[in-house]
């Protein structure tokens, strides 16, 4: 009777084990600024108080845009560095990642280190997965950058890291299972349309009416 217990109490655990990873999850340390996650304003769950956030993707190919922050000793105090906006494609299904990441022991090291900091994505087991990487770089000195538009714009440039934005938008947006799927165009209208602000879906509305 306690062999059966405990038999069906490893069948439950499994059970649970893989229900939490039936998506892509991926662990968003405190030092990670998270920007973008496949043309979209990211959406994180907070994992409370001194902990990390979490990260819930689709599987298959998904792409974050972020800064590195680290926070580094300058005497009696903690001071932030900040690296370069850091754009990445990964393609991975069913898993835990984790960020890698550089710890620097002092304000010096870490500015002359950080924009050209190595990291990594690891699973469940400490091994690296493939990524594609690049720089999202920027046009000049700008005050409040829109990322979004800046990622966009690097994917339909085709970059090194870049995503067919519509087909990904369409998965990562609520799908009503009555309808066909949207097209590339309408998806990529309807990641536009969730970004503007409500002055902005107004006026976008007055001129649809226009066009009929």
């Amino acid at each position: 009777m306690i062999r059966k217990f405990f038999i069906s109490l490893g069948a439950i655990s499994v059970f649970v084990s893989q229900l939490a990873y039936a998506d892509l999850k991926v662990v968003i340390p405190n030092s990670i600024d998270l920007l973008v996650v496949n043309g979209l304003k990211p959406e994180v769950k907070s994992g409370g108080l001194f902990s990390s956030d979490s990260l819930i993707l689709p599987d298959g190919e998904n792409q974050i845009v972020f800064k590195f922050e680290p926070s580094v000793e300058d005497g009696d105090t903690m001071r932030k560095v900040y690296s370069d906006v850091i754009v990445a494609k990964i393609n991975e299904s069913n898993k835990e990642l984790k960020f890698k990441l550089p710890e620097y022991e002092d304000l010096t090291q870490a500015r002359k280190e950080i924009q050209h900091f190595t990291w990594s994505l690891v699973d469940d087991k400490e091994q690296d997965i493939v990524i594609k990487e690049d720089i999202l770089d920027s046009k000049g000195v700008q005050l409040g950058r829109n990322f979004i538009e800046d990622v966009m714009d690097y994917n339909m440039r085709g970059g090194v890291a870049a995503i067919t934005t519509g087909s990904v938008v369409a998965k990562s947006l609520p799908m009503n299972t009555q309808t066909k799927p949207d097209s590339e165009n309408v998806s990529q209208l309807k990641a536009w349309y969730l970004k503007a602000n409500e002055q902005e879906r107004k006026d976008f509305q007055i001129w649809l009416i226009d066009q009929k």
